[in-house]
């Protein structure tokens, strides 16, 4: 029997290889779950991950967490990752495998919540349909707003270039998060948040991050609000970030949060987790 979670996570682990030549495990369901353990929530996953030495050390750090679901690849999700100052430039060097999942699976983790959050489209097309019975559902949507070629730098895709069906599916949603660096090329996150209530509809809440400018929340009632951090981490890895901001938000407005405290709690620990790496 798994203990009830507060949040379960979808989505594939990576293995982030950075210009110093250094490599680490990634993914929005790592870090998502380091964020939600470190905001003494409860979260749980399910992934899909290789055999490198940093997916097997990673997917122990998943199981300490929380319980999780893994499945086996021949190898990881592969990103390089050129981070300076808050640009980032990606280029996929390995696709990895399909994350596949049944709605039985998803339901034996009695989650308040689910985030969907896939990094390189690894979530198959039976994904969304195995989510229906939660009651609180959340996609991040940088896994779809994304081109994968490998080999070649991360190219990013406007909302209506994903598919009408899949458009459809997660304007079904109760949460939809993306960055601004998701929406490539836009640079006015009023913009952005226009171009994502056009394609997804009224029904979702949609949350934007934007690097240290904190995030935007556009609720379904039209009110938009600027969530600003509480303090400014600099001359820090972001990588992460996001993923930390939408597992936390998810996370408490499964569990019944007012949408602006959520984001204000999520910005929060945010803030406190990158601080940490400066230790």
């Amino acid at each position: 029997m798994i203990e009830p979670s507060d949040l379960l996570v979808l989505g594939g682990l990576t293995i982030d290889r950075f210009p110093d030549g250094s490599h680490a495990a990634g993914g929005s369901v790592l870090h998502g779950a380091r964020a939600l353990a470190a905001a003494g929530l409860h979260g749980a996953a399910i992934t899909v991950a290789g055999p490198e030495p940093e997916a097997v050390a990673a997917v122990a750090e998943l199981r300490a967490l929380g319980p999780a679901l893994v499945r086996e690849a021949p190898q990881s999700i592969r990103f390089a990752i050129d981070e300076r100052g808050y640009d980032r430039r990606l280029i996929i060097e390995g696709r990895g495998d399909r994350l596949r999942v049944t709605e039985s699976e998803i339901s034996a983790f009695e989650a308040r919540a689910v985030l969907l959050a896939p990094v390189a489209g690894e979530l198959g097309p039976g994904a969304i349909p195995a989510t229906r019975g939660v009651s609180y559902r959340a996609a991040a949507l940088q896994g779809w707003l994304r081109t994968f070629r490998v080999g070649r730098p991360v190219r990013y895709l406007s909302p209506e270039r994903i598919g009408a069906k899949l458009v459809d599916e997660l304007a079904q949603f109760d949460l939809l998060a993306a960055s601004l660096d998701d929406l490539g090329g836009m640079t006015d996150p009023g913009a952005a948040l226009d171009l994502l209530r056009s394609a997804f509809g009224r029904r979702p809440l949609l949350a934007l991050t934007d690097g240290v400018a904190g995030a935007r929340l556009d609720l379904p009632d039209g009110s938009r609000h600027h969530i600003v951090p509480p303090h400014v981490v600099i001359d820090i890895s972001m990588v992460g970030a996001g993923d930390a901001f939408a597992a936390i938000l998810a996370a408490e407005l499964g569990s019944g949060w007012d949408p602006l405290e959520a984001a204000r709690s999520a910005a929060a620990s945010t803030a406190s987790l990158l601080a940490s790496r400066q230790i």
